[in-house]
């Protein structure tokens, strides 16, 4: 597994975490620590990439993406 793939692992695990939590305040943590984990990416691959981890939002919250895309 490559870093760049370890990361989008991670960012999908903090997005199901905010998905499943009640806490609002702990939801946008999940939510910041997974923006973190993707602007770790390296940009040459981040749009492969950033389409895999579209693939896998649309099994949940929808949150992450327009929060990373503002």
């Amino acid at each position: 597994m490559s870093k760049n793939d370890e990361y989008l692992a991670n960012a999908a695990e903090c997005q199901r975490m905010a998905r499943f939590t009640r806490n609002e305040s702990e939801k946008r943590t999940w939510l910041e620590m997974a923006e973190s984990w993707l602007r770790l990416i390296h940009p040459s691959q981040s749009s492969e990439l950033a389409d895999r981890f579209d693939a896998l939002e649309q099994h949940g919250a929808r949150e992450l993406r327009s929060r990373t895309e503002h």
